[in-house]
């Protein structure tokens, strides 16, 4: 196989190797300098010991020269650091364990031209990649590194398009430009480490300190020199990752390529539009046994309830499915993302799918004779290992007895019961998703609604609109962001033109018309749903009802926006605990939280008592709950955190939140059941 690398590949690697280039002779420039300034200060200390011998000159040459080496010290001390990855959580795997997986390795090695993997680790994940250990001489000396395959990437993807898949991995194998990944991966721990893990270096200086008082002096001078250096350090960061993310992207963009040349367009472009769904299927399962660590439930096995999840969201998402896996069109993606906004990311390390997708449909390398069988029937056993995989993930969690195993048929039952428990009727297609029935003055009654049919209300037209609006208001909020400066940029695209980062405010201007009329167009919706629904509520005698559930809404609404700022200045209140505060401004702080309490108390204690907004709370947060609501807790003593109480106070703050949260829900959730039920009752259609 020979693909070529592009253009901008070439281009971002010599960024990349100039940047790295610029760091080591900044680095070595810092290191000689230091080495200078060590010399001249065990020169002085010398000198001034020698000149007036005595125990102060004594202890200030000494102090002298200690500080000099701090300084020396900071810089090559964590030069020579390793990291090592941690495989706790990985299953590895041999040719005698699973040969067919292998065979598929062994043919896609020798057709990408590149090294078999050292190892073979399996992970319960929706991922694939490439890692290594890496250090030093890492830098110099060639690495072999390992293939990781998550069991939810494996339960998601036809035999092709995991072969297309591992194709892209091995096509990192098979770069270059990855030795460029393991200098940056060094030069990124040694900055990290300069700037963050200085403990070791600080206790040093504290026993100085404590031994010669003369060296409090010169530590200060010390601090002040390697504080210098850590701002030069800050900047190289910021350079050199900026140039490697750049790189970064374009070696997926040829990882993509090489995969295609394998596998094809279609198997790898299918696979990843799919992938992100089955992540999102798997995490659903994953909280749904989260939620049930305290009855001692666990999986029987996660991925054929991860496979369940994902039909039935595809079925409810109305996408088609080729064979046992959905189909996942680009345009049905892009639908939740109606964003005029374009700016490019700098530090992001992959493109956007989006890009990847239209890049593999412009190569459009067509494969025959392709596998589309389910790739865990690569495994031996039908996939016993995934129930390996899947006991290992739950034997991490800490049951209060021997958990029992849900059978798949219970699964399924509880699961389809606590989606249509948190969901909408399917009547009204994703409209109330983010939008909500709220009508200031309801609005008079208008006969003519019986000539609508209830199917135009919540047509995908009026659905769009909504994903429009929230788009917009996105948008808007980074235009803020670009007008204050907060995003480092010259210029971005809006609805395909370019502008400068100075004409921001002229866009800005045009995105608040836009969100103008899309919340009128979305308000008259509202009205014209409540028309409809009134009219039907009165051939019903029912508009009583009705009425009271939107009139109660708008109350709830307002009392929303009113807790939300509520809980934000909580927040903002708290925030001093997870910041180094001196103690006088501690107990001020604590002074300040105590004026918000009695509120708080009374708000949980009355959501406490709404049974269907709190039973999702398991034993331990109620006691936890009512532990904070009926007692006075103190959170600081002399010179400490009362830690267990702050533990109350956080739960108790968090769960204010959700508990907020779940009332408004239940109460929008009531009217639109409501409104089902009238429908259902006869009259209108």
């Amino acid at each position: 196989m020979n693909v070529q690398t592009s253009p901008s590949f070439k281009k971002e690697a010599k960024k990349t190797v100039f940047s790295i280039l610029v760091f080591a002779f900044t680095y070595l420039l810092l290191f000689i300098l230091s080495i200078g300034l060590t010399a001249a200060c065990v020169y002085a200390g010398i000198a001034l010991i020698a000149f007036t011998p005595s125990i102060p000159t004594l202890g200030l040459g000494l102090a002298l020269i200690a500080s000099a080496f701090t300084i020396l010290i900071y810089l090559i001390k964590f030069i020579f650091a390793s990291s090592k990855t941690d495989l706790s959580h990985l299953t590895e795997i041999s040719a005698s364990d699973e040969p067919r997986l292998f065979t598929l390795i062994t043919e896609i090695v020798q057709e990408v031209d590149t090294k078999f993997p050292k190892k073979v680790y399996l992970s319960h994940d929706v991922n694939a990649s490439v890692f290594y250990d890496s250090n030093f001489w890492s830098m110099f000396l060639p690495i072999q590194k390992n293939l990781q395959i998550g069991m939810g990437l494996v339960n998601s993807v036809t035999q092709q398009e995991l072969k297309a898949i591992l194709a892209h991995e091995f096509g990192h194998f098979s770069q270059k430009s990855m030795k460029l990944g393991s200098y940056v991966y060094n030069v990124n721990q040694i900055i990290y480490n300069m700037l963050y893990k200085n403990e070791s270096l600080n206790k040093m200086n504290e026993k100085w300190a404590s031994i010669n008082g003369y060296a409090v002096i010169f530590i200060g001078a010390s601090a002040f020199v390697i504080k210098g250096i850590q701002k030069i350090l800050q900047q190289l960061y910021a350079y050199i990752n900026i140039n490697y993310m750049a790189l970064s992207r374009e070696m997926e963009f040829h990882a993509d390529e090489i995969a295609a040349n394998v596998a094809g367009s279609k198997a790898l472009s299918e696979s990843l539009l799919r992938l992100s769904f089955s992540n999102f299927a798997l995490e659903n399962v994953l909280s749904f046994y989260d939620e049930r660590v305290k009855l001692n439930v666990k999986s029987q096995n996660l991925y054929t309830e991860q496979q369940f999840v994902m039909q039935f969201l595809a079925t409810k998402n109305k996408y088609p499915f080729r064979g046992a896996f959905p189909v996942i069109e680009l345009e049905q993606i892009k639908k939740y993302n109606k964003s005029k906004l374009n700016i490019e990311n700098q530090w992001a390390s992959h493109p956007s799918d989006e890009d990847r997708i239209n890049a593999l449909n412009r190569l459009n390398i067509i494969k025959t004779n392709t596998d589309d069988s389910p790739a865990i029937t690569l495994f031996e056993n039908n996939g016993a290992i995934a129930k390996q995989i899947s006991n290992a993930l739950f034997a991490h969690i800490q049951y209060a007895e021997t958990p029992n195993e849900l059978n798949p048929e219970k699964f399924t039952e509880e699961f389809i019961a606590d989606f249509e428990k948190n969901a909408f009727d399917e009547l009204y297609n994703g409209f109330y998703d983010n939008n909500n029935p709220v009508i200031e003055g309801l609005p008079m009654i208008d006969k003519s609604i019986f000539e609508i049919e209830v199917q135009e209300l919540f047509n995908d037209e009026k659905v769009e609109a909504i994903y429009e609006l929230v788009a917009l208001k996105n948008d808007k909020e980074i235009l803020l962001a670009i007008q204050k400066d907060e995003i480092k940029i010259k210029t971005f695209d809006y609805n395909g033109i370019k502008h400068r980062k100075d004409e921001a405010y002229l866009v800005l201007q045009k995105v608040e018309e836009e969100i103008a009329e899309k919340e009128t167009e979305i308000r008259n919706n509202n009205i014209a749903v409540f028309r409809f629904f009134y009219t039907l509520a009165r051939l019903q005698n029912r508009e009583g009802e009705l009425y009271t559930l939107y009139s109660e809404f708008v109350k709830i609404d307002k009392q929303y926006d009113e807790k939300i700022n509520f809980y934000n200045s909580l927040i903002e209140t708290t925030n001093f605990i997870f910041q180094t505060t001196p103690f006088d401004e501690i107990t001020a702080h604590l002074e300040d939280l105590k004026k918000l309490e009695p509120k708080l108390k009374n708000e949980l204690t009355a959501l406490l008592k709404a049974p269907l907004i709190a039973e999702k709370l398991d034993e331990s947060a109620k006691i936890s709950l009512q532990t904070y609501t009926q007692n006075t807790l103190h959170y600081f003593n002399v010179d400490a955190y009362h830690d267990d109480n702050l533990a109350h106070l956080f739960s108790a703050i968090n769960y204010y939140h959700q508990l907020m949260a779940r009332q408004y829900f239940l109460k929008k959730q009531t009217i639109l059941r409501f409104q089902k039920e009238l429908l259902s009752s006869g009259g209108l259609t």
